[in-house]
């Protein structure tokens, strides 16, 4: 149980917009849905040279209502951001190691909801969200939107007892976010926001502008470089999509 913000911009946009700004990840994790969210919190953001920054800290590092851990002022073009509110199986594990975003071969993933058959993934360590990073890591090759929809599909097909698997992924050059939900679809929900150059992903809208449109079920949004945004129907349990 957690909160998500994701953005890609054209033109550089500072951290603490999404971060600490209005509803930003600060107020969701505080007052959001089902608030506090305080077992951990992390953000991975392209810097001015194009390099991706990691920075997570564990459980206790929302204790406080003053701000974040941190220097929330660098400016960048694509950010996920993420406040852990650690699932009932894994409330011993709020290190920052198990703060999101988690990153695999270059793919940095936030996860919001509970997985628990993961071991039909096969053998491995760690949360369910460290499972899950690690069998899409290996799975989507090439970094395309058209073969992380297979991937999602190919996940779906292996995976049955979850709450939500709803993702923000991204490679360094693009954004993704994915909606998959069974239960609770007032909490386990992704919105969508377009216009001014940028697209802003979050669980719950964190500006008060108009234009944020709840993502549907079963629903993948694929950001490109460019800033061009297009929907796939991923579906659930290897549904046929839409394209």
């Amino acid at each position: 149980m957690c909160r998500l913000v994701g953005a890609l911009a054209g033109t550089p946009f500072p951290l603490r917009r999404y971060l600490l700004e209005d509803h930003g990840l600060l107020a969701l994790s505080l007052r959001g849905a089902k608030a506090p969210h305080r077992d951990g919190v992390g953000w991975a953001y392209r810097d001015a040279r194009g390099r991706m920054r990691l920075h997570r800290w564990g459980g206790g590092a929302l204790a406080g209502n003053d701000g974040l851990p941190g220097d929330p002022s660098p400016e960048t073009t694509l950010l996920i951001a993420h406040a852990r509110k650690a699932s009932p199986e894994y409330r011993a594990m709020r290190g920052a190691i198990h703060a999101h975003p988690l990153v695999r071969d270059g793919v940095f993933l936030a996860h919001n909801g509970t997985v628990r058959d993961t071991s039909s993934l096969g053998d491995g360590n760690g949360t369910d969200s460290q499972r899950i990073l690690d069998w899409l890591a290996g799975a989507w090759h090439p970094r395309t939107p058209d073969r992380l929809v297979e991937a999602l599909r190919e996940l779906l097909g292996l995976i049955h007892d979850y709450t939500a698997l709803n993702l923000l992924l991204t490679d360094g050059s693009s954004l993704y976010a994915f909606c998959c939900h069974t239960r609770d679809p007032d909490y386990y929900t992704l919105h969508r926001r377009g216009g001014d150059g940028a697209v802003v992903v979050a669980s719950e809208p964190v500006d008060g502008r108009a234009g944020w449109e709840p993502m549907p079920n079963g629903t993948l949004l694929a950001v490109g470089p460019d800033g061009e945004a297009r929907a796939y129907d991923v579906g659930r349990g290897g549904a046929p999509g839409l394209g």
